[in-house]
């Protein structure tokens, strides 16, 4: 999945109005520093394109954040999908 509307996360990206207005790039095209968000920094490590594609998913370092909002849940729908793929 190389989706660049889907973040790491698995978060949808085209709704999100810093996205459409050209605040955001999305992290796929973001210029991080040496702290990258979580599932950004863990992502480009382990080589995979989505949180969906690791063998640990769900993680517990990201069980907060999938609950944290509807959009974050239905993330988390999005990478139960690509994990059962």
């Amino acid at each position: 999945m190389t989706d660049p509307m889907i973040a790491y996360c698995g978060v949808n990206c085209a709704p999100c109005a810093d996205y459409t207005s050209g605040k955001c790039p999305g992290c796929r095209a973001t210029v991080w520093g040496d702290d990258p968000c979580l599932p950004v920094g863990c992502c480009r490590e382990r080589g995979i394109s989505v949180c969906g594609q690791c063998e640990a998913f769900p993680c517990g370092d990201m069980a907060a954040f999938y609950e944290e909002s509807e959009g974050h849940k239905e993330a988390y729908r999005r990478m139960l999908a690509v994990r059962k793929q």
